[in-house]
């Protein structure tokens, strides 16, 4: 299957021949790893955490949800053993709280979806990063839709995007056709429950496929769609300025996913932008691809997007002989659909990546 050997995924076997697995990123999946719209984990983002009776088992998840955060919009991907260690000591003391798991299996996710930051990535770990996060974000829905809540819960219809995209590339990487259909089915019923959010995640499943194949025309659909609902109309897909639509920004309700400066993704939109207008490049839809990079400009807080300069360089580069690479049959000279090697981060972080040290 293509889209595992040249996702993320594949670096279990493409580190071990030396290919250049990973240069398309899930997400990426989420993508970016919570794919490139807001998500709430029904707790209200950092500053909230569980108002339930044990105060002990509360505290110590909103210590664990607020350092989760905190490294996540602060781009700290070496925080991430820290963040796990201790968001499985706040579920042993929270055991029925699915924020805890869904965060705990983000973390899994952003590992593997950015491995080349990991100084030391060991395979077999990296391997079982991807079923983990499937596991754990099951969990957490699980939770979520069928646990004992307080009075006044929303569900958080963001979980079964989350665990159909993980589902989905755990399929891919073990090569479990019946994997990948059961993951396929629970992206149908997310984008059913909220196709703002979940149509980028069923983009996201099968963005490395083949460009002529059903699946990836299927995939690319998604992502026409998921503004099709944004804008409660059919955006024209010869001339997406979505210039006219600019009014229907929000920061309230479900639509605010499809919008920028979200306080959990503030730069959702550039993000969305980035992947549609590769994924049309891939398509060798060179024009509708140009202004679906010049949307991305639209952002309020574009200036400040620490990866705006690999749009523009995209952007500014010859779209013709980008969509000639996909047409050669050489994998590993296949641009990325995102930012190179990043699938959470460039959605998310709030500043640019730490200096190495």
């Amino acid at each position: 299957m293509r889209s595992y050997v040249r996702g993320v995924i594949g670096f279990t076997y493409g580190h071990l021949r030396r290919t250049p697995a990973g240069s398309v990123l899930l997400v990426g999946v989420l993508v970016c790893c919570f794919t490139v719209v807001k998500h709430s984990f029904g707790y209200g983002g950092k500053a909230q955490a569980a108002n339930d009776a044990d105060l002990d088992s509360s505290n110590t998840a909103e210590a664990a949800i607020i350092k989760f955060w905190n490294a996540y919009h602060g781009n700290e991907y070496g925080q991430i053993p820290e963040l796990q260690h201790q968001l499985e000591g706040a579920i042993q003391a929270d055991p029925n709280n699915p924020i805890l798991y869904a965060l705990l299996g983000a973390t899994h996710f952003w590992h593997v979806g950015e491995y080349t930051r990991d100084p030391h990535p060991d395979p077999n770990v990296l391997k079982q990063d991807m079923p983990t996060a499937a596991g754990l974000f099951q969990r957490a829905y699980d939770l979520d839709y069928h646990g004992h809540h307080r009075i006044g819960f929303i569900t958080d219809d963001h979980l079964p995007g989350y665990w159909g995209i993980t589902t989905v590339h755990t399929g891919q990487q073990n090569m479990d056709s019946q994997l990948v259909t059961k993951g396929e089915n629970i992206l149908n019923s997310a984008v059913y429950q909220f196709p703002e959010f979940n149509d980028f995640n069923r983009w996201a499943a099968h963005n490395a496929d083949p460009k002529d194949s059903d699946a990836y025309r299927q995939a690319l659909d998604s992502l026409w769609q998921g503004i099709d609902n944004c804008i409660q109309g059919s955006i024209d897909r010869s001339d997406p300025d979505l210039k006219p639509y600019l009014h229907l920004y929000t920061s309230l309700g479900r639509k605010k996913a499809c919008w920028w400066d979200g306080d959990l993704a503030p730069y959702s939109f550039e993000g969305y932008m980035l992947n549609l207008g590769n994924g049309l490049v891939k398509a060798g839809e060179i024009n509708a691809a140009r202004i679906m990079f010049a949307n991305a400009h639209y952002a309020t807080n574009y200036e400040t997007w620490p990866y705006r300069a690999v749009l523009e360089a995209v952007e500014s580069s010859d779209l013709y002989a980008r969509a000639a690479l996909y047409d050669d049959n050489n994998l590993s000279n296949d641009p990325p659909l995102g930012v190179p090697n990043r699938s959470c981060v460039y959605c998310h972080a709030t500043v640019p990546e730490p200096a190495a040290h």
